[in-house]
């Protein structure tokens, strides 16, 4: 077989089992994928639960200002009482005091019931802190896990890389740059066997007489339909 021919198929094989390794690095092991998607429920609910927190606070801030401003006004109204000169300023005053009262009151109220959503809020946020940090914990234990599982795909990957580099160095800058161009077109693969007139890349049959030239192994052929690279192997081979 051309030397040619020999280099790229062993290219082939490197370039196949690089793929292999980080199709398998790529896939993220179920107890990890579990732990994961535990922890991205729990930061939702935490990031809502801390949205709301935060917009009950700033709406308390919002409210106790108001309720502020109504006592005030409330305590002067309270005053101007003793000064007024006749029943109509008295009737004016005293429809006055009752509007302030009304909104003293129901500023009260809502204080109350926001003060107790807060609190509760932050009880729960407390406990939800601690089952967060504990599934953040557990997503990293199990990260490194995962890579201490894939530890020997890791070096192997590495290993590889360092063989390509040198694989390639004994091909052919044209030939090398139309496999790469194929290989990244074809599904990583470039170069195939031809078996009974027939391409086992995209299995179409080629031309007689290119099946012939294949087999001389004279110069590199090429399939007519998916552009692989073809080299001719005898069974017993």
């Amino acid at each position: 077989m051309l030397d040619e021919l020999v280099n790229l198929i062993e290219l082939q094989k490197i370039d196949n089992r690089i793929a292999e390794i980080e199709t398998s690095l790529a896939n993220i092991p179920a107890y990890l994928r579990e732990s994961m998607e535990h922890f991205e429920t729990l930061e939702e609910k935490f990031l809502e639960a801390k949205n709301e927190y935060e917009k009950n606070l700033r709406e308390k801030e919002l409210v106790e200002k108001e309720y502020n401003e109504n006592k005030t006004l409330l305590e002067k109204a309270q005053k101007k009482l003793s000064t007024v000169k006749n029943s109509k300023e008295y009737e004016a005053v005293l429809k006055e005091l009752d509007i302030l009262k009304k909104n003293v009151n129901e500023g009260e109220l809502k204080l109350v019931e926001l003060n107790e959503k807060i609190e509760e809020y932050e009880k729960n946020i407390e406990e939800m802190t601690k089952k967060y940090e504990e599934s953040k914990r557990k997503v990293e234990d199990d990260k490194k896990k995962r890579d201490e599982e894939n530890s020997e795909l890791i070096k192997e990957l590495k290993d590889l890389e360092l063989k390509r580099e040198e694989q390639v160095k004994k091909i052919k800058k044209p030939i090398l740059s139309k496999y790469e161009r194929i290989r990244k077109a074809r599904n990583n693969l470039a170069i195939v066997r031809i078996i009974d007139e027939t391409c086992t890349g995209c299995y179409m049959k080629v031309p007689p007489q290119l099946f012939v030239e294949v087999k001389k192994n004279v110069h590199i052929q090429q399939c007519p339909n998916c552009q692989r690279f073809l080299y001719f192997k005898e069974d017993a081979d």
